[in-house]
């Protein structure tokens, strides 16, 4: 026997509080492998960025067991064949996973369990992304929909236990006649730092630099502010209660930290709510949440100038050229984005769920629907389409010296700071002295406000009864 547990990590790429890992270090000696599905790969096929960076984790992964005297084996293939194959060549007679919530992981995790039990294999799974996962937090056994709420009885709960790395693994020399070794990255695709270590070591510089002022400054988004541990809670590189214990206990050494702790921690929160959304309603993968059938437009010129940063719209423009150059986009642009391209522009919220789906390096169903579905007024929001964002009086409220927007839209960088966001007002032979390449808005802003309240407000009608 070569391994007595084999470990499959899927989005856990790390060691360190790892519960769906443990559950194989109780079974005895540990083997840990990655299958490189291609159905899978195939899917995600136009997002390099995003798969780099999983490959990165993996690499980071395979270093940290190399530590642990293993190595991480890597098998291309369908899992439901491949683990069962493994289970046998290495006489493991336990298999563990991370339990995983959308739709189509956990189709693919039933058909492993299948193929593996008919082997005589045990398969365990245990929480390993999530500080609290679907189904700990309801309202008298009903799924919340309504954020504020979950978020209080969320509070309520403890955070489970630090769960240990296993202490006995399998040797390199015994697995080296399985596996392949972790794929580079496409060349010429960059991504930062990744795995379990830079991602502990950004929460240590969170927590020691940022979380204080975090209330004040996560909206600023040309400050450098936020934690920026979505890509790495997103491949399991950290756990999210590891991120809550340890912002807790930075809170028990300084109590000036309360708020920042309490801010920072809700934006942990979405997370676990909006994967518990998704797990109870699988439908919210292809439709909306409320039963309301917008009359989106088609306008693909429109969409295309959104998706190259050219709207004429600074602060949307900003946001989209850092998620075109970085894949990361600071939260609060991806709120105007989103707002633009379903409000103003009055464009079918999944245009952009999949656009971001494509770029982002933290793209994840559960999370790009839930947060798309917000901002487009036909997911879990308290408010549902009154809240149009003004890009104009959003920027000169969070990048009021147009930090942001210069950094990333060049072309403005001559514009005076008090019209920084209205580069339309200009008279037209400044604009050709000041901007002569930035294009003029797609559209009016105001007019594309009220294009909206009235759509919107047609297909609440129409949803109740009043419209017919």
């Amino acid at each position: 026997m070569i391994a007595a547990a084999l470990h499959w990590f899927t989005s856990d790429l790390r060691l360190h509080d790892n519960a769906a890992l443990a559950e194989a270090g109780r079974a005895g000696r540990v083997a840990g492998v990655f299958v490189l599905d291609p159905a899978l790969l195939a899917r995600h096929a136009r997002a390099t960025r995003r798969i780099a960076f999983m490959y990165a984790c993996l690499r980071a992964l395979d270093s940290g067991l190399d530590a642990l005297g293993s190595r991480l084996l890597v098998v291309e293939g369908d899992p439901a064949t491949e683990l069962p194959r493994l289970a046998v060549a290495l006489g493991a007679h336990v298999v563990s996973h991370a339990r995983n919530h959308e739709p189509a992981a956990r189709a693919r995790e039933a058909r492993v369990t299948r193929a593996l039990e008919r082997e005589g294999v045990t398969v365990r799974a245990a929480e390993a992304a999530l500080v609290q996962p679907p189904g700990a937090v309801t309202s008298e056994g009903r799924t919340y929909r309504v954020y504020g709420a979950y978020a209080r009885a969320w509070e309520t709960l403890e955070v489970p236990p630090v769960a240990q790395v296993p202490r006995d693994w399998a040797s390199p020399r015994a697995l080296a006649w399985i596996g392949r070794a972790v794929p580079g990255a496409p060349a010429g695709t960059e991504v930062p730092p990744a795995g379990e270590d830079a991602a502990r070591n950004r929460l240590d510089a969170f927590l020691r630099d940022g979380i204080g002022r975090y209330p004040e400054t996560r909206d600023l988004p040309g400050l450098d502010a936020t934690s920026r541990l979505a890509p790495h809670l997103r491949w399991g590189a950290i756990s999210g209660a590891e991120g809550v214990r340890r912002a807790r206990a930075a809170l028990s050494r300084d109590p000036t930290l309360r708020e920042g702790v309490r801010v920072w921690t809700r934006e942990l929160v979405w997370r676990d709510f909006f994967a518990q959304l998704l797990a109870a309603h699988p439908r919210l993968a292809r439709e909306p949440m409320r039963p309301l059938r917008v009359r989106w437009r088609h306008d693909d010129r429109a969409f295309r100038r959104w998706q190259e940063g050219r709207t004429g719209v600074p602060l949307v423009d900003a946001g989209m050229r850092e998620l075109r150059a970085t894949g990361f986009m600071h939260n609060r642009p991806r709120m105007i984005v989103g707002s633009y391209l379903t409000k103003h522009l009055l464009l079918d919220w999944r245009l952009g769920e999949a656009h971001f789906m494509t770029e982002l390096l933290d793209g994840q169903l559960s999370q790009n629907n839930g947060n798309w579905q917000w901002v487009a007024g036909t997911g879990a929001d308290a408010q549902p389409f009154h809240r149009i964002f003004s890009p104009v009086r959003q920027g000169e409220r969070f990048d009021p010296d147009g930090t942001y927007v210069k950094r990333w839209v060049p072309e403005l960088a001559k514009v005076p700071a008090k019209l920084i966001h209205l580069p339309w007002t200009l008279p037209a032979m400044e604009r050709r002295s000041l901007c002569p390449d930035y294009p003029p808005p797609v559209v009016d802003l105001d007019e594309g406000r009220a294009r909206a309240l009235a759509a919107f407000g047609e297909a609440r009608a129409r949803a109740t009864g009043k419209g017919r």
